[in-house]
């Protein structure tokens, strides 16, 4: 197994870009919206052009816990999300950009107690009757792969771990464990049609149906790979988020092609793009992303320096 700079840098520019770009059309209808070209200030969300929000943030928050403790420590990670909450820390303003009730939830629990051994069991229990499968986790993911990119029975089990930390359901975990497996392998260089196959896992994880809840059998199976782009849910919901991601993945083998592509969907845009883009990049590089897309990426080097540190580690 090889780590290559250049797939580091790329998965966490890459979110960052994507999150950027696709930011002030969040949660809108194709006919609410001009069609975005380049990157262009939010009077609706009240953000700038090149701002990321939500999805990044996390994102670099759980990044900078894997670098603070050079392991997983999902106490630490929890401190960096209330950090961001309360102070806006990894975000760009001094509050969180976007945050949703079942993060707010989750956070809050964890600041009355701040201990994880007394309130874990808060997290021990399957919270999808709540209606809280939500693509928040998944949307975060990239780190643990680059991280544990040469052992992927850590990566899946330490990604199932992280979503508890806020998304505890079933559907999430899931969601997490499943598109963790074939991230970390697609950082090994595996081709894209052995990851296509149905059921694929480095680890034997979703060899069997009994091994993964109903909800994403379906997906799993690949099933979407029979449909248009018309027919997908580009929402919020993690499993519409997992076959959005996938089917990007199936139909595009280019960064422009994506780009044409996608760039006006609807919903939570910028976050399906980001999950997609985790698993993606394997197949392009950091530098073929054009410097008019990286270069003016609000704190790109407070980017840049996360990633470094989390490759030399």
């Amino acid at each position: 197994m090889r780590k290559n700079l250049n797939k580091f840098l790329w998965v966490m520019f890459g979110g960052a870009i994507w999150d950027a770009l696709w930011a002030p059309i969040e949660f809108k209808d194709p006919e609410e919206f001009e069609p975005i070209k380049d990157y262009r200030d939010s009077d609706d969300w009240e953000i700038l052009a090149w701002e990321r929000t939500d999805d990044t943030s996390m994102t670099l928050c759980l990044a900078q816990s894997l670098v603070n403790k050079s392991w997983f420590d999902i106490v630490d990670q929890l401190e960096l999300y209330l950090k961001w909450f309360e102070e806006g820390y990894m975000s760009l303003k001094d509050y969180p950009l976007w945050i949703w009730n079942q993060t707010v939830d989750q956070i809050n629990f964890y600041k009355m107690y701040k201990d994880w051994k007394l309130v874990r069991k808060h997290w021990e229990d399957d919270f999808s009757w709540l209606k809280m499968d939500w693509n928040w986790s998944l949307m975060r993911i990239g780190p643990i792969p680059l991280f544990y990119f040469w052992n992927p029975e850590l990566a899946i089990y330490y990604w199932w771990e992280s979503s508890k930390s806020t998304h505890h359901t079933d559907i999430c975990i899931d969601s997490c464990k499943y598109y963790t497996g074939l991230i970390i392998w697609a950082i090994n260089w595996i081709d894209k049609k052995k990851l296509l196959e149905p059921y694929y896992s480095p680890i034997n994880n979703y060899r069997e149906k009994n091994k993964i809840t109903n909800n994403l059998i379906k997906i799993v199976e690949w099933s979407y790979k029979k449909k248009d782009k018309n027919s997908l849910t580009a929402d919020w919901y993690v499993a519409n988020s997992l076959e959005v991601a996938l089917w990007w993945f199936y139909n595009f083998n280019s960064f422009e092609e994506g780009l044409i592509n996608v760039i006006n969907l609807w919903y939570d845009s910028d976050t399906n793009w980001c999950i997609y883009w985790f698993l993606a990049w394997a197949y392009y590089w950091y530098n073929s992303i054009p410097n008019k897309r990286k270069d003016n990426i609000v704190k790109k080097e407070l980017i840049k320096k996360i990633t470094m540190d989390l490759y030399n580690l």
